[in-house]
Protein backbone atom coordinates (compact mmCIF):
# COMPACT_ATOMS: atom_id res chain seq x y z
CA UNK A 1 0.00 0.00 0.00
CA UNK A 2 1.49 3.56 -0.97
CA UNK A 3 1.91 6.28 1.98
CA UNK A 4 0.14 9.38 1.43
CA UNK A 5 2.60 12.32 0.59
CA UNK A 6 1.70 15.54 0.91
CA UNK A 7 4.69 16.76 -0.52
CA UNK A 8 4.07 14.78 -3.48
CA UNK A 9 0.74 16.06 -3.61
CA UNK A 10 1.64 19.42 -3.86
CA UNK A 11 4.28 18.88 -6.19
CA UNK A 12 1.78 16.96 -8.78
CA UNK A 13 -1.18 19.49 -8.42
CA UNK A 14 1.65 22.23 -9.83
CA UNK A 15 2.47 20.78 -12.45
CA UNK A 16 -0.53 19.28 -13.46
CA UNK A 17 -1.85 22.55 -13.55
CA UNK A 18 0.78 23.40 -16.10
CA UNK A 19 0.55 20.65 -17.95
CA UNK A 20 -3.42 20.73 -18.39
CA UNK A 21 -2.84 24.32 -19.83
CA UNK A 22 -2.85 24.41 -23.54
CA UNK A 23 -2.30 27.47 -24.26
CA UNK A 24 1.08 27.41 -22.32
CA UNK A 25 1.87 24.11 -23.53
CA UNK A 26 0.99 24.61 -26.95
CA UNK A 27 2.95 28.12 -26.89
CA UNK A 28 6.21 26.31 -25.84
CA UNK A 29 5.92 24.10 -28.06
CA UNK A 30 5.58 26.24 -31.20
CA UNK A 31 8.22 27.79 -30.11
CA UNK A 32 10.67 24.91 -29.42
CA UNK A 33 9.92 23.10 -32.70
CA UNK A 34 10.20 26.81 -34.77
CA UNK A 35 13.43 27.61 -32.97
CA UNK A 36 15.38 24.19 -32.04
CA UNK A 37 17.76 22.77 -35.27
CA UNK A 38 19.10 19.55 -36.27
CA UNK A 39 22.23 18.93 -34.07
CA UNK A 40 21.66 21.51 -31.79
CA UNK A 41 22.48 20.94 -28.53
CA UNK A 42 19.60 22.17 -25.99
CA UNK A 43 19.76 23.31 -22.12
CA UNK A 44 16.16 23.51 -20.05
CA UNK A 45 16.49 24.90 -16.86
CA UNK A 46 13.99 24.10 -14.83
CA UNK A 47 12.61 21.21 -16.32
CA UNK A 48 9.97 19.87 -14.35
CA UNK A 49 7.86 17.00 -16.09
CA UNK A 50 10.29 16.79 -19.19
CA UNK A 51 7.69 17.88 -21.63
CA UNK A 52 9.77 20.81 -23.18
CA UNK A 53 13.13 18.91 -22.99
CA UNK A 54 11.20 16.37 -24.93
CA UNK A 55 9.71 19.12 -27.56
CA UNK A 56 13.59 19.98 -28.30
CA UNK A 57 14.50 16.54 -29.26
CA UNK A 58 11.07 15.94 -31.16
CA UNK A 59 12.36 19.04 -32.82
CA UNK A 60 15.38 17.14 -33.80
CA UNK A 61 18.05 18.03 -31.08
CA UNK A 62 21.30 16.42 -31.03
CA UNK A 63 21.39 16.36 -27.36
CA UNK A 64 19.40 18.26 -24.31
CA UNK A 65 20.63 18.70 -20.67
CA UNK A 66 17.57 18.93 -18.65
CA UNK A 67 18.32 20.70 -15.43
CA UNK A 68 15.85 20.15 -12.32
CA UNK A 69 16.57 20.26 -8.58
CA UNK A 70 13.40 19.26 -7.23
CA UNK A 71 11.85 15.55 -6.76
CA UNK A 72 10.18 15.69 -10.06
CA UNK A 73 13.23 14.62 -11.53
CA UNK A 74 12.36 10.76 -11.48
CA UNK A 75 8.99 11.37 -13.17
CA UNK A 76 10.58 13.62 -15.81
CA UNK A 77 13.43 10.45 -16.74
CA UNK A 78 10.02 8.15 -16.88
CA UNK A 79 7.68 10.21 -19.34
CA UNK A 80 11.27 10.71 -21.09
CA UNK A 81 11.76 7.00 -21.19
CA UNK A 82 8.19 5.97 -22.39
CA UNK A 83 8.51 8.57 -25.25
CA UNK A 84 11.64 6.81 -26.58
CA UNK A 85 13.93 9.72 -26.11
CA UNK A 86 15.95 9.29 -23.23
CA UNK A 87 19.10 8.55 -25.71
CA UNK A 88 19.03 12.00 -26.39
CA UNK A 89 17.69 13.73 -23.02
CA UNK A 90 20.19 13.64 -19.74
CA UNK A 91 18.70 14.74 -16.63
CA UNK A 92 21.04 16.82 -14.23
CA UNK A 93 19.63 17.22 -10.74
CA UNK A 94 20.79 20.65 -9.03
CA UNK A 95 20.51 24.60 -9.64
CA UNK A 96 21.47 25.58 -12.95
CA UNK A 97 23.93 27.97 -11.26
CA UNK A 98 26.01 24.95 -9.45
CA UNK A 99 26.06 22.63 -12.33
CA UNK A 100 28.86 22.09 -15.16
CA UNK A 101 27.99 20.78 -18.66
CA UNK A 102 29.98 18.48 -20.87
CA UNK A 103 29.45 20.75 -24.06
CA UNK A 104 27.54 24.31 -24.32
CA UNK A 105 24.25 24.42 -25.26
CA UNK A 106 23.05 26.45 -28.84
CA UNK A 107 19.41 26.89 -27.52
CA UNK A 108 18.39 27.60 -23.93
CA UNK A 109 14.77 26.57 -22.84
CA UNK A 110 13.52 27.65 -19.28
CA UNK A 111 9.59 28.02 -18.63
CA UNK A 112 10.52 29.65 -14.94
CA UNK A 113 8.19 32.42 -15.51
CA UNK A 114 6.44 33.43 -12.49
CA UNK A 115 2.92 34.96 -12.17
CA UNK A 116 4.58 38.34 -11.66
CA UNK A 117 7.35 38.09 -14.65
CA UNK A 118 9.63 38.08 -12.56
CA UNK A 119 9.53 36.00 -9.49
CA UNK A 120 11.04 32.77 -10.21
CA UNK A 121 14.42 33.95 -11.17
CA UNK A 122 14.44 33.84 -14.23
CA UNK A 123 16.88 36.61 -15.12
CA UNK A 124 19.29 35.58 -13.18
CA UNK A 125 19.26 31.69 -14.83
CA UNK A 126 19.50 33.60 -17.84
CA UNK A 127 22.91 35.54 -17.48
CA UNK A 128 24.62 32.62 -15.54
CA UNK A 129 23.67 30.18 -18.38
CA UNK A 130 24.59 32.89 -21.36
CA UNK A 131 27.76 33.12 -19.37
CA UNK A 132 28.92 29.51 -18.54
CA UNK A 133 26.30 27.57 -20.72
CA UNK A 134 25.55 28.43 -23.93
CA UNK A 135 27.47 29.24 -26.96
CA UNK A 136 27.45 32.96 -27.83
CA UNK A 137 24.78 33.95 -30.30
CA UNK A 138 22.97 31.05 -28.73
CA UNK A 139 18.97 31.65 -29.29
CA UNK A 140 17.02 31.55 -26.43
CA UNK A 141 13.51 30.57 -25.21
CA UNK A 142 11.84 32.93 -24.24
CA UNK A 143 13.09 35.74 -25.70
CA UNK A 144 11.32 38.69 -24.19
CA UNK A 145 9.73 39.13 -20.71
CA UNK A 146 7.70 42.47 -19.11
CA UNK A 147 6.10 43.32 -16.01
CA UNK A 148 2.86 45.11 -16.66
CA UNK A 149 0.90 46.69 -13.70
CA UNK A 150 -2.18 48.83 -12.65
CA UNK A 151 -4.19 49.75 -9.76
CA UNK A 152 -6.23 47.85 -8.43
CA UNK A 153 -9.51 47.24 -6.27
CA UNK A 154 -10.00 44.16 -4.72
CA UNK A 155 -11.96 44.69 -1.64
CA UNK A 156 -12.49 40.93 -0.59
CA UNK A 157 -8.51 40.11 -1.32
CA UNK A 158 -8.25 43.20 0.92
CA UNK A 159 -10.15 42.28 4.13
CA UNK A 160 -8.04 38.99 4.01
CA UNK A 161 -5.00 41.36 4.56
CA UNK A 162 -7.05 43.57 7.19
CA UNK A 163 -9.09 40.46 9.14
CA UNK A 164 -4.96 40.91 11.11
CA UNK A 165 -5.72 44.84 12.25
CA UNK A 166 -8.60 43.34 14.77
CA UNK A 167 -8.00 41.17 17.47
CA UNK A 168 -8.51 37.54 17.34
CA UNK A 169 -9.99 35.83 20.89
CA UNK A 170 -8.71 39.21 22.57
CA UNK A 171 -5.59 38.73 21.17
CA UNK A 172 -3.08 41.20 19.25
CA UNK A 173 -1.92 39.85 16.15
CA UNK A 174 -0.59 42.67 14.02
CA UNK A 175 2.14 41.87 13.44
CA UNK A 176 0.89 39.48 11.06
CA UNK A 177 -1.08 42.37 8.95
CA UNK A 178 2.26 43.61 8.62
CA UNK A 179 4.27 40.96 6.85
CA UNK A 180 0.71 40.48 4.70
CA UNK A 181 1.43 43.91 3.36
CA UNK A 182 4.92 43.70 2.78
CA UNK A 183 4.64 40.62 0.69
CA UNK A 184 3.88 40.30 -3.21
CA UNK A 185 0.26 37.79 -3.18
CA UNK A 186 -1.24 35.99 -5.85
CA UNK A 187 -4.67 36.88 -6.74
CA UNK A 188 -6.54 36.12 -9.38
CA UNK A 189 -7.37 39.88 -11.53
CA UNK A 190 -10.13 40.49 -13.76
CA UNK A 191 -10.55 44.16 -15.64
CA UNK A 192 -13.35 44.95 -13.27
CA UNK A 193 -10.87 45.19 -10.64
CA UNK A 194 -8.91 47.72 -12.28
CA UNK A 195 -8.97 51.15 -11.68
CA UNK A 196 -6.32 52.60 -13.96
CA UNK A 197 -4.62 52.39 -17.40
CA UNK A 198 -2.23 49.60 -17.99
CA UNK A 199 1.75 50.75 -17.55
CA UNK A 200 4.81 48.53 -18.25
CA UNK A 201 7.06 48.74 -15.34
CA UNK A 202 10.16 46.77 -17.13
CA UNK A 203 10.52 45.62 -20.43
CA UNK A 204 13.85 42.78 -20.74
CA UNK A 205 15.27 41.66 -23.53
CA UNK A 206 16.09 38.34 -21.81
CA UNK A 207 20.08 38.07 -23.22
CA UNK A 208 20.79 41.00 -21.87
CA UNK A 209 19.25 41.29 -18.39
CA UNK A 210 19.81 43.67 -15.61
CA UNK A 211 20.80 42.54 -11.73
CA UNK A 212 17.96 44.62 -10.95
CA UNK A 213 14.74 45.93 -13.01
CA UNK A 214 11.67 48.49 -12.57
CA UNK A 215 12.00 52.14 -11.40
CA UNK A 216 9.37 54.70 -11.66
CA UNK A 217 6.06 54.60 -13.08
CA UNK A 218 2.86 57.04 -13.34
CA UNK A 219 -1.20 55.46 -13.10
CA UNK A 220 -4.07 57.43 -13.92
CA UNK A 221 -7.02 56.90 -12.67
CA UNK A 222 -9.52 55.77 -15.17
CA UNK A 223 -12.95 55.18 -12.70
CA UNK A 224 -13.43 56.70 -8.77
CA UNK A 225 -12.91 54.26 -6.18
CA UNK A 226 -10.64 52.88 -3.79
CA UNK A 227 -7.12 51.58 -4.10
CA UNK A 228 -5.84 48.56 -2.41
CA UNK A 229 -2.82 47.55 -3.91
CA UNK A 230 -0.99 47.42 -7.43
CA UNK A 231 -1.90 44.13 -9.49
CA UNK A 232 1.38 43.10 -11.64
CA UNK A 233 1.15 40.43 -14.81
CA UNK A 234 3.55 39.33 -17.38
CA UNK A 235 3.93 39.57 -21.19
CA UNK A 236 6.37 37.56 -23.00
CA UNK A 237 7.62 36.83 -26.37
CA UNK A 238 8.54 33.46 -26.65
CA UNK A 239 10.61 33.41 -30.00
CA UNK A 240 9.91 36.66 -31.84
CA UNK A 241 6.92 35.52 -33.17
CA UNK A 242 4.99 33.18 -30.09
CA UNK A 243 3.20 35.90 -27.71
CA UNK A 244 1.85 34.68 -24.45
CA UNK A 245 0.20 36.80 -21.35
CA UNK A 246 -1.35 36.44 -18.24
CA UNK A 247 -2.48 40.03 -18.90
CA UNK A 248 -6.64 40.26 -17.72
CA UNK A 249 -8.74 38.24 -18.71
CA UNK A 250 -6.21 35.78 -18.39
CA UNK A 251 -6.00 33.19 -20.81
CA UNK A 252 -3.66 30.91 -18.96
CA UNK A 253 -5.18 29.33 -16.34
CA UNK A 254 -2.23 27.76 -14.73
CA UNK A 255 -0.73 31.45 -14.06
CA UNK A 256 -2.41 33.51 -11.42
CA UNK A 257 -1.61 37.10 -11.07
CA UNK A 258 0.97 39.26 -8.37
CA UNK A 259 -0.51 41.79 -6.12
CA UNK A 260 1.30 44.25 -4.25
CA UNK A 261 -0.34 45.34 -1.32
CA UNK A 262 -0.65 48.47 0.19
CA UNK A 263 -0.38 49.31 4.36
CA UNK A 264 -3.71 51.62 3.80
CA UNK A 265 -5.94 51.74 0.50
CA UNK A 266 -6.31 54.90 -1.25
CA UNK A 267 -8.79 56.86 -2.75
CA UNK A 268 -8.50 58.16 -6.87
CA UNK A 269 -10.82 59.81 -9.17
CA UNK A 270 -11.04 59.79 -12.70
CA UNK A 271 -7.79 61.73 -14.23
CA UNK A 272 -5.80 61.16 -10.93
CA UNK A 273 -1.85 60.64 -11.47
CA UNK A 274 -0.57 58.49 -9.03
CA UNK A 275 3.14 57.92 -9.01
CA UNK A 276 4.65 55.04 -8.12
CA UNK A 277 8.42 52.72 -7.54
CA UNK A 278 8.82 49.32 -7.86
CA UNK A 279 11.73 47.36 -8.09
CA UNK A 280 12.85 43.29 -8.46
CA UNK A 281 16.18 41.87 -7.86
CA UNK A 282 17.43 38.76 -10.27
CA UNK A 283 16.94 36.43 -7.76
CA UNK A 284 13.07 37.09 -8.01
CA UNK A 285 12.75 36.73 -4.82
CA UNK A 286 13.21 40.73 -3.23
CA UNK A 287 10.46 43.24 -4.17
CA UNK A 288 10.13 46.37 -3.01
CA UNK A 289 7.41 49.00 -4.03
CA UNK A 290 5.78 52.13 -2.85
CA UNK A 291 3.21 54.61 -4.03
CA UNK A 292 2.71 58.31 -3.49
CA UNK A 293 -0.37 60.46 -4.58
CA UNK A 294 -4.79 60.48 -3.54
CA UNK A 295 -5.43 61.10 -0.26
CA UNK A 296 -3.86 59.03 1.78
CA UNK A 297 0.05 57.91 0.92
CA UNK A 298 1.51 54.97 1.85
CA UNK A 299 5.38 53.42 1.24
CA UNK A 300 5.97 49.87 1.98
CA UNK A 301 8.89 47.47 1.20
CA UNK A 302 8.37 43.63 0.78
CA UNK A 303 9.82 40.60 -0.02
CA UNK A 304 9.17 36.85 -1.47
CA UNK A 305 10.61 33.97 -1.36
CA UNK A 306 9.23 32.36 -4.59
CA UNK A 307 8.88 28.46 -5.74
CA UNK A 308 12.11 28.27 -7.58
CA UNK A 309 12.57 25.46 -9.95
CA UNK A 310 16.27 25.26 -11.80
Amino acid sequence: MAAFDDTSIGIFDFHHSMLVDRVRVESFMRAILATVQPGDVVVDIGTGTGILSAFAAIAGAKHVYAIEREPIIDVAREIVDRNGLADRVSFIEGSSLEIELPRRGDVLVSETIGNAAFDEGITRWYRDALDRLLVPGARVIPRRLALEASLLTVPKDYEQIDRWAHPLMTLDLTPLRRVAVNNLLWAEISPAHQVSCVVTVVDCDLTDAPVSMGGDVSFTATTEGEVHGIGVWFDADLDGRTPISNRPPNAVPSWEQGFLPFAEPITVSPGDDVSASITIDDDGATWSWNIEGGETQSTRAGALRSHQRS
